[in-house]
């Protein structure tokens, strides 16, 4: 009987630790599910407004003179694939530096980032000096193809908030994810 007992407490046990390692699981899933999906839109608008920024912006406009470069950020979950591509842009009359970006994956590009999910790219993001190769040691992303690139794009990408005016974008991005 009291054996009995004993294996009918440890397998009320063994069952409430499946289910608290099941809810860790399915919280992690939620979390990297709502932050890359919400990164990914944000990531484009953020790169939209960049292109924007180089057309109206002569100062920000410096950094990419006759700059040409294609790069692609996405995660190995695949819900973030954005590309940038750094090239002329026509306008009326005129040819000036600028940038398109795209909601796909691009053939080809000179730099790719891939992130292991969207929590890794928040946390690269975040960092506010980001260490690439920290963060490739600790298997949360990989750089193919020239790494200062990378550097030159990150730099381009903080300069976004401030020139918008927004104040509090690290704490923002923070909450987001």
């Amino acid at each position: 009987m009291e054996f009995l007992k004993s294996l009918e407490g440890h397998s009320k046990e063994l069952q409430q630790t499946l289910i608290k390692n099941k809810l860790k699981a399915l919280k992690t899933d939620i979390e990297n599910e709502v932050a890359g999906e919400a990164l990914d839109k944000l990531l484009f608008l953020l790169l939209k407004a960049m292109g924007l920024l180089f057309l109206v912006n002569r100062e920000y406009r410096k950094n990419i003179k006759d700059f040409t470069a294609t790069y692609v950020i996405c995660s190995r979950d695949k819900k973030i694939d954005v590309s940038a591509i750094f090239k002329k842009i026509d306008l009326v009359v005129t040819q000036k530096d600028g940038m398109e970006v795209k909601d796909v994956i691009v053939e080809n590009p000179t730099t790719t980032v891939t992130f292991k999910d969207g929590k890794a790219m928040t946390k690269f993001l975040l960092s506010g000096n980001p260490d690439v190769i920290a963060g490739m040691l600790d298997n949360q992303l990989s750089v193919s193809g020239n790494l200062n690139y990378l550097f030159k794009f990150v730099y381009l990408l903080w300069l976004i908030p401030e020139l918008l005016g927004i104040n509090d974008f690290k704490e923002l991005l923070g909450h987001q994810a």
